[in-house]
């Protein structure tokens, strides 16, 4: 009985000790790990951004496969949410803030437990994208606290998982085709050229952009077949007087460069563009892919020669995207010089 009863007392005081050096544990932790992804960044941050992509990378689904997602209403961008069940527990996560091509904050939470915070950098370097995840919180549980001792630190518990989802989502990157191309860049010389479109000042936001080009650029051409003009007769075309990403603000124009003259439909702006010299690059592709990468050249082709580019700036929607293959919708992308 002795025997039992120290040993009872043994157990309890190793139990002690350990709960009392669990305790002593800090509750913050901030855990990164960077990885050079080479490929270009708008399709890596895409790729993550997206929710839906996360369990053929995401480091948790190779070691537990009874994790079953399901995914809420939105799952790209600002508010797109999911959430899981696994022999471990539930969990659920959702985006809070998105800056394009550049980096997105996410809520991680575990059951009942405060949301820990997630939070993506993406940085265009000269061999693709430098891509940083970190995880962190200041008020862990205990129970998470436990694990990490265990472990031997927040970096031992979650260093090796991060870097494991890194190399995971290289590999994910990488396996999905490129769907445009770029042209060459280019100086040439215009014209002075007429616009009419409907303004817009707003946050530089992706999904709110693409609303307001879904609704101004058809109606804009609505009213321009209405009045009489055909193909040929004008060019879809946004014209950006502003794009501060410091601010995080635009401002433009969505409407149509035109070769006949078109009475103003109501809310409808006109807008007179000098000509004189201008760099220029094509892009061949869908709407909004790839659209980062013409504009950084550009912005690298600017900065190589010692030109000064001036707003407005504007983008030209060369060809009828109903009437072409994916790959060959064009968009011309001019910076006017100084």
């Amino acid at each position: 009985m002795k025997f039992l009863k120290y040993t009872l007392l043994f157990l309890l005081a190793v139990i002690l000790i350990g709960l009392i050096y669990v305790s002593m544990q800090s509750s913050d932790y901030n855990v990164e790990r960077s990885k050079v992804i080479n490929q270009p960044i708008s399709k890596v941050f895409n790729t993550v951004n997206d929710l839906k992509t996360w369990e053929k990378w995401g480091p948790w689904h190779d070691e537990d496969s009874t994790i079953v997602v399901t995914y809420g209403d939105k799952t790209v961008g600002v508010g797109a949410s999911d959430s899981w069940t696994s022999k471990d527990g539930p969990g659920a996560m959702e985006t809070i803030s998105v800056e394009m091509n550049k980096s997105i904050l996410q809520e991680m939470r575990f059951g009942d437990y405060e949301p820990s915070e997630i939070l993506w950098d993406f940085e265009d370097v000269d061999d693709g994208t430098k891509v940083t995840w970190t995880m962190r919180d200041d008020k862990a549980p205990f129970f998470f606290k436990m694990f990490s001792a265990m472990s031997g630190g927040w970096d031992n518990m979650l260093g090796p998982m991060l870097e494991n989802g890194l190399k995971n989502l290289d590999g994910v990157v990488k396996a999905i085709p490129d769907k445009y191309t770029l042209g060459k860049i280019s100086v040439i010389d215009t014209e002075d050229k007429v616009f009419v479109g409907y303004p817009h000042k707003m946050k530089i936001d992706q999904e709110a952009m693409m609303k307001a080009f879904m609704e101004s650029l058809p109606k804009a051409g609505i009213h321009a077949a209405k009045s009489g003009l055909v193909e040929g007769d004008y060019t879809p075309a946004a014209l950006y007087h502003k794009w501060d990403e410091k601010t995080g603000e635009t401002e433009f124009h969505i409407g149509l460069f035109l070769n006949k003259d078109l009475a103003l439909a109501e809310g409808m702006e006109k807008v007179s563009i000098s000509g004189g010299k201008h760099v220029m690059i094509s892009k061949f592709g869908n709407y909004g892919e790839g659209d980062y990468e013409a504009h950084t050249a550009i912005g690298k082709y600017l900065e190589a020669t010692k030109m000064k580019s001036k707003f407005p700036l504007y983008e030209l929607y060369v060809n009828d995207p109903a009437k072409v293959k994916p790959e060959e919708i064009q968009t011309d992308i001019y910076y006017p010089i100084e």
